[in-house]
């Protein structure tokens, strides 16, 4: 984002949208690799904490993950990226 439109809450708006729309596709959680001081004032933790990793190498605070129900545990286990991502 453009530094003149950060802080608008265009992107905290963004985030909001987007963990609605998986908790009305009925996701139980979902897992973001982004700025670790951004995500957990939406409620993001550390993925390692809960045995979550990733195929490639990033720092560890930046692989977070959320319960979006307390309907189940998170899981664990190694996320894969889309083909098209090429990772």
């Amino acid at each position: 984002m453009l530094p003149r439109l950060q802080r608008s809450g265009a992107g905290a708006a963004a985030v909001r949208a987007a963990l609605d729309a998986a908790r009305s596709l009925g996701e139980h959680s979902v897992v973001v690799l982004g700025h670790p001081a951004y995500y957990p004032r939406f409620g993001f933790t550390r993925a390692s904490i809960h045995g979550i990793s990733l195929t490639i190498d990033v720092p560890d605070e930046a692989l977070m993950v959320l319960a979006l129900d307390d309907s189940r545990p998170l899981p664990s286990g190694t996320v894969h990226y889309a083909a098209p991502f090429g990772i």
